[in-house]
């Protein structure tokens, strides 16, 4: 092998090895981020890294807005100024002050919404708590069960399922690429199960192939501290392998090139 060729290859092995110790850091910070979802480190030519999947253990916390999807599935989430689209499973949510659910980000949970007393969540939208509750009450409470039904109950004892929060399944979730604060764009390369669009029959929590909601309840980091140490050290010797491949071949051109003078 010609001596350039043995530098190109040790710097595409440091590209390389780099981007992993890159990735394999990243997870080890990550590791107590709510619903975090580790990423797999690929050595191949150029570095590649996709999704793990595996289900997070459940923390319960009591709060009402917190949501944990047990199973498959991810929420849906829209940036409100440009209708960008998102998938989590991060539902450490809570309610603006416009009444929205939303992430720590701002953007809003999809759902079914316009449910009332005696009506039930029908269109696709941003899960919001009621604004005309029965004409002289007060809403008192709500609550959101395992199948993503959020119930109100009202000053005069009545209640309402208002919203249901929906999921969405992906038949290639490794192709969710990480957008940050815990949101995944690429949307459509991980086949949505259905389709892209969130319908009242295809994405209910619970259906067909759907996970069920955990309420007051968040899905912690799947990152393996013990393996993702034992990555790095690896990693890391492996980029030191590289980068002496590269400091051997150039000393060699030196040499090849002063025995020329």
């Amino acid at each position: 092998m010609p001596v350039s060729n043995s530098i190109y290859t040790g710097v595409t092995a440091m590209k390389a090895f780099s981007k992993g110790v890159e990735t394999i850091s990243a997870n080890i910070a990550n590791a107590n981020t709510t619903g975090y979802k580790s990423a797999t480190v690929s050595f191949s030519a150029l570095m590649d890294d996709s999704l793990k999947t595996a289900q997070g253990s459940l923390s319960i916390t009591g709060v009402k807005t917190d949501l944990a999807v047990s199973g498959e599935g991810f929420f849906r989430l829209v940036k409100t100024d440009d209708n960008a689209e998102f998938a989590t499973r991060a539902g450490d949510f809570h309610l603006d002050e416009s009444g929205y659910l939303v992430n720590s980000s701002g953007y809003q949970v999809q759902g079914l919404t316009g449910g009332a007393v005696g009506t039930a969540p029908a269109a696709i939208g941003s899960i919001r708590v009621s604004q005309t509750p029965p004409a002289g009450t007060e809403l008192l409470s709500f609550a959101f069960d395992k199948k993503g039904n959020f119930t109100e109950t009202y000053s005069n004892g009545t209640t309402a399922v208002t919203n249901r929060v929906l999921l969405q399944r992906y038949s290639n979730p490794t192709a969710l690429k990480l957008d940050g604060a815990n949101m995944y764009t690429n949307l459509n390369n991980a086949a949505p199960v259905g389709g892209v669009a969130l319908t009242a029959t295809g994405n209910l929590p619970g259906g067909v192939g759907n996970g069920t909601i955990e309420p007051e309840t968040l899905e912690l980091s799947n990152v393996d501290l013990t393996g993702e140490f034992a990555s790095l050290i690896n990693a890391q010797r492996s980029l030191q392998a590289s980068s002496r491949i590269v400091t051997v071949s150039d000393s060699m051109v030196e040499d090849t090139v002063n025995l020329k003078r």
